[in-house]
């Protein structure tokens, strides 16, 4: 499986795992039809939802955002959920909601990749819930080692 694959396959076990958590709390949730779609990846109780899924940053212990038309759209969600998936740096997996108005950076690599950094230690970020079991074995399955 090519990284690009693992990466889709990734998202896709997030945003599953995000309409699992909300449906049993009782919300109404629509998963978006298409996957391009430009302003959320679902949505619960009629509110727009964007779900990002990945191993955060650990160096900056901080969740990314790519630097284009991501931001954009995760700022202008009603709701903007991140699932952290583990690695051998740490073996965290959860559920977590960035509130409207949270702080972040832009950040540039090494390597001259561009990103948004969204810190994990401020208050706009709120875990909902942890993930064990098999959700963080897939998650683990997916996600990049390191």
């Amino acid at each position: 499986m090519t990284e690009s694959e693992r990466k889709i396959q990734l998202g896709l076990a997030g945003e599953k795992i995000v309409t699992n958590f909300f449906s049993k709390k009782g919300f109404n949730v629509e998963i978006s039809i298409d996957p391009y779609d430009n302003q959320k990846d679902m949505k619960v109780n009629d509110k727009t939802v964007e779900v990002k899924t990945q191993v955060p940053f650990i160096f900056k212990n901080a969740f990314t955002i790519k630097d284009n038309h991501q931001l954009k759209k995760c700022k202008n969600a009603d709701a903007l959920v991140f699932v952290q998936a583990p690695c051998s740096k740490s073996d965290k997996a959860g559920i977590f909601q960035i509130d409207k108005g949270f702080e972040y950076s832009k950040y540039t690599t090494k390597k001259k990749n561009k990103m948004i950094l969204v810190p994990m230690n401020q208050l706009a970020v709120r875990q909902l819930a942890s993930i064990d079991g098999e959700n963080k074995q897939i998650l683990r399955k997916y996600a990049t080692d390191f």
